[in-house]
């Protein structure tokens, strides 16, 4: 891609959720050719739209530094979904382009297996001590910029599930409570090391949208939400459609459906005679084998 076209550049900024859609129908050497030359700034959001798959095939294919800053940048459960999808010599290349903080710490989580919760699990999710108030802990999520997943964990000064707070609880709760007053302590951690299948039934899932999980020593290593669970265990195959369209013209033909439409909306004019002055350029190409799935590339 030509950076001087700011017609490519528009639609990827604006709308990076349609652009991901229109990018990942293309081979990962054509898509890592067009990104390569994106900035940084705009690409981000666009892989963060991108399916797992053709997110992982692009990032392996574009210069390990640049990936490396890509993910480093998307939230943590995405940069690890995709690290793990990458081949093993690529995945070196690029944590080697990373902080050996940053590196460490994936490379504790890359080394469970890819069917067990602790490779689905959010390290980020943050936990408190019991004597915490509801002020001091929504004050901390501010100030480090980090999530909860819906819940609020509750531990003991040896890292030890003590309970949990429902994120509801904590948002109707007087600031001075302290969280131990109104932490759940039915609910039972789950393992890093079972498989996301041993846990699919947990009963916790009934009342909260993410459950702690602990080492084999009981002490709390991060969560597992359950859109995580379910991106886990999903069987879907990614396949690569042949297009007969170019990529800056497919990049283009779906900026001005996209512009058309708003005309529309707005002026009343009709967009198809804007649309119809593209014309797709034919390249007869072969169409690619269909990939494997993750689940299989990683076996």
């Amino acid at each position: 891609m030509d950076n001087s076209n700011p017609l490519s550049l528009a639609f990827l900024e604006q709308k990076p959720g349609a652009a991901a859609s229109v990018l990942q129908e293309f081979s990962a050497e054509r898509l890592a050719e067009f990104l390569s030359e994106v900035p940084i700034d705009i690409l981000i959001p666009v892989i963060e739209n991108m399916a797992a798959w053709p997110a992982a095939r692009s990032l392996a294919e574009i210069p390990p530094h640049l990936s490396a800053a890509v993910l480093r940048k998307l939230p943590d459960a995405k940069a690890e979904t995709l690290l793990r999808l990458i081949g093993s010599d690529r995945y070196q290349a690029i944590i080697k382009k990373m902080p050996a903080a940053v590196a460490r710490k994936l490379y504790h989580k890359l080394a469970y297996p890819i069917s067990t919760v602790g490779a689905w699990m959010d390290t980020a999710i943050p936990s408190f001590t019991g004597t915490t108030t509801v002020a001091h802990c929504l004050e901390q999520v501010r100030q480090n910029k980090s999530h909860l997943g819906g819940i609020v964990m509750v531990i003991n000064d040896k890292r030890e599930l003590s309970g949990v707070v429902d994120i509801e609880q904590i948002l109707i709760s007087d600031k001075s409570e302290a969280l131990n007053r109104l932490m759940d302590k039915s609910v039972t951690a789950i393992s890093s090391r079972a498989t996301l299948w041993e846990v699919e039934h947990h009963d916790g899932w009934i009342h909260f949208p993410t459950l702690p999980v602990t080492d084999l020593d009981g002490h709390v290593l991060g969560a597992l939400t359950h859109s995580a669970l379910r991106t886990g265990t999903a069987k879907a195959v990614y396949r690569e459609r042949p297009s007969k369209y170019s990529l800056l013209t497919h990049m283009t033909r779906a900026y001005f459906v996209a512009l058309g439409g708003m005309m529309h909306v707005v002026t009343g004019v009709d967009s198809s005679a804007t649309e119809q002055r593209i014309t797709p350029a034919h390249g007869g190409e072969k169409e690619p084998a269909e990939t494997e799935s993750w689940e299989r590339h990683y076996e």
